[in-house]
C-alpha cells in the first residue's frame, strides 16, 4: 500500500472555474504531456488508460462508442471496487518544479467519476532508479502530502489553488481516486526549478523553459500556445508550436513577449517553423528588453521566414552587451512558429560548450522533400 509521510497537508482554496485561467496564468503545466510528463505507474486503468490525464487537449465526447472493455472515454477511469480503498498512478512531471495548485477535469464522466481526489508529491534523488522502480517500490517511497483529499463533481470542471506554493520542487507526483472511477485530465501548475550552467560564461537557450523561461504576454494563441516555443527538441506537429489565426487588417501582427528564467546576453536567435508548412509567417521581429526598461533593443528586425525549417541569426556584438530579462517575439502578419532559441550566456565574454546546438541544423526525414508533394 502507498505510503505517505507524516507532514502536514498544504492548505488550499478551490478556484471558481471562471478564474482558473486567470489564477494560474504565471504558471505551467507541469505534468502534460507535450512538455515530456508521463505515466510510469498506475493500479488499475480497466476502462481508460491512464496517459489520457496528460492529454494538452481538453476531453472529447463519443457517445455510442465502445471499446471490448466498455463505452469508450477521454481519461482515465478504473474497474469498480478496487482494494485496498482507493485508485493511484505515478506521474513524472515534464519538469522538476514547485507547484502552485490543480485543475482538476471530470468532463464526460457523470455516472463514473471519482468522488475524491488527492496529490502527492516526491524527489528523486537517483535519477537512474526511476525507469527500474517496480510498482511495489514505488508505493514504498516517502510521498509528501500536497493537495488534501477533495470532492470532484460529475462532468465539471475544478481548481485548487495551494495558499502558498510548495517550497520543495517535485519530479514526481502521485494522484490518487477515492475509491475508484474516472477523470478526464490533470493539470500540475507551478514553476520550474531553473537548472542553469554553473559557469555564468556558458552558453546555453536563456529562452528554454528548463531554464525557468515563461510568457507572461501575448496577442493570440488560437491554435497552439506560445509556451511551446520554448520547449525542447522540434517538436512532433502543428500542436506543439504557436499558431495564431489568421488576420484579416492591413498592418496586423501577433506577439508573444517571454520573461527569461535569468537575465543574459543573447549571442545567437533560432527560428524554427518545423511542421508549418503552408502557414509560417512572413517574417519574424525580435525585441529584448533590459530590467526596468520599456525600450526596445532590436535583436532580429522583419527576418524574411520559409516554412519547415530552422533559421540561425547571428546578433551584433554591440547589441550582445545588453543584458536582457524578456524578449518579445513578433509576427507579420500572423502564422506559426515551432520553437525559440536565445542562445546567451549570464555574463560576458560567452563561452559555447562543447556539444552545444547553436547554429546546428537538425534535419527532419521530410525536410527536403515535403514540398514536393502534390
Amino acid at each position: 500500500m502507498p505510503t505517505m509521510t507524516n507532514a502536514a497537508t498544504p492548505s488550499n482554496s478551490v478556484v471558481p472555474v471562471e478564474k482558473i485561467a486567470e489564477t494560474f496564468k504565471d504558471y505551467i503545466d507541469l505534468a502534460v504531456v507535450t512538455r515530456g510528463g508521463k505515466i510510469l505507474t498506475v493500479s488499475n486503468e480497466w476502462f481508460a488508460e491512464c496517459k489520457n490525464l496528460l492529454t494538452a487537449n481538453a476531453p472529447i465526447h463519443a457517445p455510442g462508442r465502445f471499446v471490448p472493455t466498455g463505452a469508450w472515454y477521454d481519461g482515465w477511469e478504473t474497474r469498480r471496487h478496487n482494494a485496498p480503498n482507493f485508485d493511484w498512478c505515478v506521474i513524472q512531471l515534464g519538469y522538476p518544479g514547485t507547484i502552485a495548485g490543480f485543475e482538476i477535469d471530470t468532463s464526460y464522466f457523470t455516472g463514473n467519476h471519482a468522488p475524491f481526489v488527492s496529490v502527492e508529491g516526491y524527489t528523486e534523488t537517483a535519477p537512474a532508479k526511476t525507469a527500474s522502480r517496480t510498482q511495489e517500490e514505488w508505493a514504498a517511497v516517502q510521498w509528501a502530502p500536497i493537495l488534501t483529499k477533495v470532492p470532484l463533481n460529475p462532468g465539471s470542471l475544478h481548481g485548487f489553488k495551494l495558499d502558498q506554493p510548495t517550497t520543495q520542487h517535485y519530479t514526481h507526483v502521485r494522484f490518487c481516486m477515492y475509491p475508484d472511477g474516472g477523470v478526464a485530465r490533470l493539470r500540475v501548475y507551478g514553476s520550474v526549478h531553473q537548472v542553469h550552467p554553473e559557469n555564468k560564461n556558458e552558453v546555453y537557450d536563456l529562452a528554454s523553459i528548463a531554464a525557468g523561461s515563461v510568457v507572461v504576454d501575448l496577442s493570440d494563441a488560437h491554435y497552439g500556445h506560445p509556451s511551446n516555443m520554448l520547449l525542447p527538441g522540434r517538436g512532433h506537429d502543428m500542436s506543439d508550436g504557436w499558431e495564431t489565426k489568421r488576420s484579416r487588417s492591413p498592418g496586423h501582427v501577433d506577439f508573444a513577449t517571454i520573461k527569461l528564467g535569468q537575465p543574459g546576453h543573447v549571442t545567437d536567435i533560432e527560428v524554427d517553423t518545423a511542421h508549418y508548412m503552408g502557414n509560417p509567417p512572413k517574417a519574424v521581429t525580435i525585441e529584448g528588453y533590459e530590467e526596468g526598461s520599456d525600450v526596445p533593443v532590436i535583436l532580429l528586425k522583419e527576418a524574411p521566414m520559409t516554412p519547415h525549417r530552422q533559421h540561425f541569426f547571428k546578433v551584433d556584438s554591440a547589441l550582445t552587451q545588453k543584458r536582457l530579462a524578456k524578449v518579445k517575439v513578433v509576427m507579420i502578419p500572423d502564422g506559426g512558429i515551432k520553437r525559440i532559441r536565445l542562445w546567451g550566456a549570464a555574463q560576458l565574454p560567452a563561452v559555447v560548450p562543447q556539444g552545444s546546438l547553436v547554429g546546428v541544423r537538425q534535419e527532419l526525414p521530410d525536410e527536403h522533400t515535403w514540398n514536393l508533394k502534390k
